[in-house]
């Protein structure tokens, strides 16, 4: 069981490094970029590698932020409940996490798939788009696995769950 948590940190601060620098790729593209249009010097495609890099930058990081409990978390409704509830609460919007992010997963696969076999490219660098699919299914996937690994946690470690 330690294993699977500390192979799912790993992969999550693995995933969660990529974007980081894709990250810093995306604002030193936008920066070079405002700075070479006040000479007239545009760099083409800009815009395309910008869209690209955004979505990479969320999905990447999405697991990373799943671990840390980084996402709003409104507990109003179970507040001043009993930790059985409390407990119960967290395994079911898990569960439901878990299943919301597998039919992501499996879909951006399937658009990958569909991307690849139709050759589809952006419009002026013809980057092709199945690449940042298939990136971002494997990210959702993980993320299952993240929920999975919360899901674990609740019975094996004391901590808020917030």
């Amino acid at each position: 069981m330690r294993g699977f948590v500390a192979l799912c940190r790993r992969v999550n601060i693995w995933l969660n490094t990529v974007a980081e620098a894709v990250l810093f790729i995306m604002l030193m593209l936008t920066v070079v970029d405002v700075v070479l249009r006040a000479f007239g010097r545009p760099i083409v495609g800009t815009y395309e590698l910008v869209a690209i890099f955004g979505a990479i930058v969320i999905g990447f990081a999405v697991p990373q932020t799943s671990w840390d409990k980084g996402h709003v978390y409104v507990d109003f409704m179970i507040e001043n409940r009993s930790a059985a509830v409390k407990n119960a609460w967290y395994i079911g919007t898990r569960i439901v996490g878990i299943g919301l992010y597998a039919f992501l997963s499996y879909g951006l696969l399937m658009k990958g798939i569909g991307l690849y076999k139709s050759h589809e490219v952006s419009l002026t660098l013809h980057i092709p788009y199945y690449p940042a699919a298939y990136g971002l299914a494997l990210c959702f996937l993980v993320e299952c696995f993240c929920l999975v690994t919360d899901i674990f946690r609740i019975f094996t470690e004391e901590e808020d769950k917030a």
